[in-house]
């Protein structure tokens, strides 16, 4: 097979005979579309800019193609809408994909350069006498860098009355990656003139623009109405909480099998599903296309290919400043569970460390969480959300070690996690006291700390194993629920059982731990073991006093 890698020009992936999903039918539900405005969210690399590209394609006259890019694929068999639609229509295609900068200075040039490329691709205006003499001028200004800031707000809008003239028909506006400058300008410390910049830009493009036929956005999320669209109207926008247009963003199950069957590889199914499916939408299940392709491209082989796409610093920031509550259901995610969380369709970004809804809704829209289900609470709508696959459960394993390796090296992280495995416990007490010491500005550890704060900690700690051993917490075992247990997939290993107790002071610590270990033995925690067919275990008992730790242990039979 001849793949894709990376490529979201349509006329390029048709003319070179790239293997490729037929999207086409995504062009008849767009143009039946009774909004006038359409925002379709998902997250990156699920071929938005391909779509877009392919609506291009598809409608535009003012760049006719010595070939039919659709001749055999879907939409060609509803011949009546082709020949209704197909070329018929002026179309203005901008992408704002790649305005990334640190600083606001840069990024108003990268816009003001974006412009200058979109004007150029329409040169052709400037011939005869379409365009009144002042229209020119503001038209060279642009194409010359030299538009004042008003002429660049208004650039798109302007754009679109002079192909109106020129064409006597108006343009189709396709708008990608509308909220990546936004994005950007949060992470780095100038989103109040961003958004007033992207605002103007948008509101002139959209609001009350009679020189448009439709506008078609793409994005990762939905910016709220009032931050961008206000004003908007026949405004719709589809998320991943939508069904409609669900089949046409990432791949359905039929079309990864359709690749795997062409493919020269025996890949299974199984372990494609566990490594990139899990995007519920609708009625479809959808898998990661960036990751499938690179996959199939490298021999099958199974790993994180979506995980350095894209600077996750944002996740981490965010993820590390969350409230108590908010991390005790991120250790559930991560041990494979599901929660129920509070989502909003409209992000306002300056609240994304302040309000609970905007930051599970946020990593939805980016891709690191999944919806199973959803449900109404008044105004509220409530959802349980999972972690969608192992590619994504990697994302987070990352960040995790890069807050412990910031404490102390990976070197010894390696070896904590060793010390663990190997039932190497003086080890594991010394690493485990170095990190407690360490990492006071990451974990606020003192003598009023809850023992669920240390629970984190150790969960955290434990997630290297995760590959090794299956990892479970707060569950039911013997005659009671232990704390953290660790059940190794090869059955000659010991099991490892913790359970922790704090102490308020010091010089309790001892016994604490010694009265850990017996509960564990008391109430027959181990048990759990002789359903996985685990003969011995490791059980350890925990006591923490602010950033002290004793440790009892002991093997036990099961």
């Amino acid at each position: 097979m001849k793949l894709p890698i990376g490529i979201s020009d349509f006329q390029k992936l048709i003319q070179g005979r790239y293997e490729f999903a037929d999207k086409s039918n995504f062009i008849k539900e767009i143009v039946n579309d009774g909004a006038e405005v359409i925002l379709i969210t998902r997250p990156r690399r699920f071929g938005k800019t391909l779509n877009m590209s392919m609506l291009q394609y598809f409608l535009q006259s003012n760049y006719p193609q010595e070939q039919n890019l659709f001749e055999g694929l879907a939409v060609s068999e509803d011949v009546e809408f082709c020949k209704t639609y197909q070329n018929q229509y002026p179309v203005i295609f901008i992408s704002f994909k790649d305005i990334k900068k640190s600083n606001f200075a840069d990024a108003y040039a990268d816009i003001t350069r974006l412009m200058q490329d979109l004007y150029a691709n329409h040169r052709h205006l400037l011939e005869g006498d379409i365009l009144a003499e002042d229209e020119k001028q503001k038209f060279i200004s642009v194409l010359n860098q030299e538009a004042i800031k008003t002429n660049l707000e208004s650039g798109i809008k302007q754009l679109s009355l002079y192909m109106t003239k020129k064409f006597n028909q108006k343009p189709i506006l396709l708008i990608d990656e509308y909220d990546t400058p936004i994005q950007a300008a949060y992470m780095n410390g100038y989103y109040d003139e961003m958004i007033e910049l992207m605002r103007s830009i948008m509101g002139q493009a959209l609001k009350d623009n009679i020189h448009i036929t439709k506008a078609i956005l793409t994005g990762i999320t939905r910016v709220a109405q009032e931050s961008l669209f206000s004003g908007v109207n026949n405004f719709i926008a589809y998320s991943l909480l939508q069904k409609k247009y669900g089949q046409y963003f990432g791949f359905t199950e039929a079309e990864v099998i359709g690749l795997l069957n062409k493919s020269e590889y025996v890949i299974p199914l199984q372990g494609i599903k566990e490594w990139y499916n899990g995007y519920r939408v609708g009625d479809y299940t959808l898998y990661n296309p960036w990751s499938i392709i690179n996959c199939l491209n490298n021999e099958g082989i199974l790993k994180p290919y979506w995980l350095n796409t894209a600077d996750n610093s944002l996740l981490k920031s965010l993820v590390s400043n969350a409230s108590t509550v908010v991390k005790r259901r991120f250790e559930e995610l991560l041990q494979g569970k599901s929660v129920e969380a509070p989502l909003m369709e409209n992000l306002v970004f300056a609240d994304l460390n302040q309000k609970e809804d905007v930051l599970w809704s946020f990593l939805l829209y980016v891709g690191y969480l999944n919806v199973l289900s959803t449900r109404r609470q008044g105004y509220l709508l409530l959802a349980e959300i999972a972690i969608p696959n192992k590619e994504v459960g990697c994302i987070y394993d990352e960040m995790i070690s890069e807050w412990f390796s910031k404490a102390i090296s990976l070197e010894t992280y390696d070896e904590f996690v060793n010390s663990i495995s190997t039932g190497d416990m003086e080890r594991f007490e010394v690493i485990l006291s170095a990190y407690l010491i360490q990492s006071g500005s990451y974990f606020d550890f003192n003598v009023n700390t809850p023992e669920q704060v240390f629970h984190g900690f150790i969960l955290g700690l434990v997630l290297g194993l995760r590959d090794s051993y299956i990892i479970k917490s707060n569950q039911e075992g013997g005659y009671g629920r232990f704390d953290v247990v660790l059940i190794p997939n090869d059955k000659k290993k010991n099991g490892v059982l913790i359970e922790f107790k704090t102490a308020d002071r010091a010089e309790l610590l001892e016994s604490r731990a010694k009265e850990a270990l017996e509960q564990i033995k008391l109430k027959k925690y181990t048990a759990i073991f002789e359903q996985h067919g685990i003969k011995s275990a490791l059980a350890i008992g925990l006591a923490f006093c602010g950033k002290q730790v004793r440790m009892s242990y002991e093997n036990i039979r099961t």
